[in-house]
């Protein structure tokens, strides 16, 4: 890596992460301090550097060309990022954006506050580089046992199945697994990152089976059911009204900040874990279902 030179500068491959990384022009723009024309001339000369062609599927912007490239210029320049000379990019759900990062340590970003959830798989970004650390919800968190990353475990919480107020299913004192299965219809939130979304449907079509055939016309698909860690009710607060559901789900959630082993002694990473679980410590006071993990 010594001998590798930058073959374009810091601002051009900024807009072109950027752009991919919180998917508009426009908040690319915010975090570079730049315009959106900017931004859009600037990937136009990554672009034609790398030979890339940009192209959006299932909401997500990805680079296609030569992947080995584009890598190592990457690295390069997230070294200079973890050597203080740009910021530290971080990606977090919305309900930990707000719940755990109001204040973040000198040197990183995250993404914007947004009501629609992430497209991509969060470590699909941080092994491409284009970001440096990143809050893995549950089902984006890696095995065990995967040599490129490295995890630490911040808080863990029931998983919560909720309702909205006045719907059929709402109003079971103690409904089990195959009555919620007849008679709700899973849902997801808006702001729940792609590959949650994935999960959620998958895991609730094998814990929640209907007890006996679907029939059209049936109510369930005005019941909408919703999974939710402690954390994600505490932020949705009064801006949607919820009704909890007695019922015992098979799992629990937890969330992590993951980086690539690379990078897991750096002094930026200690002093964002070190301060996001300091945070959590602090809120688990008043919310005895988020146990801080130390």
């Amino acid at each position: 890596m010594a001998a590798w030179h930058r073959l374009v500068t810091v601002e051009t491959l900024e807009a072109l992460d950027l752009l991919i990384w919180v998917g508009n022009g426009i908040q690319a723009g915010e975090l570079a301090c730049c315009n959106q024309s900017t931004v859009s001339r600037r990937i136009r000369q990554a672009q034609a550097t790398f030979n890339l062609n940009l192209n959006r599927v299932n909401g997500a912007w990805r680079a296609e060309g030569e992947p080995l490239l584009i890598g190592l210029e990457r690295e390069v320049h997230q070294l200079a990022r973890f050597m203080g000379r740009q910021s530290l990019r971080l990606q977090a759900p919305i309900w930990s954006s707000e719940a755990l990062l109001r204040e973040l340590p000198a040197g990183w970003i995250r993404n914007p506050l947004s009501s629609i959830g992430s497209p991509h798989h969060c470590l699909e970004l941080l092994e491409q580089r284009v970001i440096d650390a990143c809050l893995a919800t549950l089902p984006e968190r890696p095995a065990g046992d995967d040599p490129r990353f490295a995890c630490f475990d911040l808080f863990h919480s029931p998983i919560h199945l909720v309702t909205t107020p006045n719907t059929a299913v709402s109003l079971f004192a103690h409904p089990t697994r195959e009555e919620i299965g007849s008679w709700g219809s899973i849902a997801t939130f808006p702001f729940n990152p792609r590959p949650q979304q994935l999960f959620i449907r998958s895991f609730y079509a094998h814990h929640f089976r209907r007890n006996q055939p679907h029939r059209p016309g049936r109510q369930a698909q005005t019941n909408p059911v919703y999974f939710a860690n402690s954390l994600m009710l505490k932020v949705l607060g009064d801006r949607m009204p919820l009704v909890t559901l007695d019922v015992d789900v098979p799992s629990h959630y937890v969330e992590s900040l993951v980086v690539l082993q690379e990078h897991r002694a750096t002094a930026a990473v200690a002093e964002l874990v070190e301060g996001l679980r300091r945070r959590i410590q602090h809120l688990s006071r008043f919310e005895p279902q988020l146990t801080a993990i130390v």
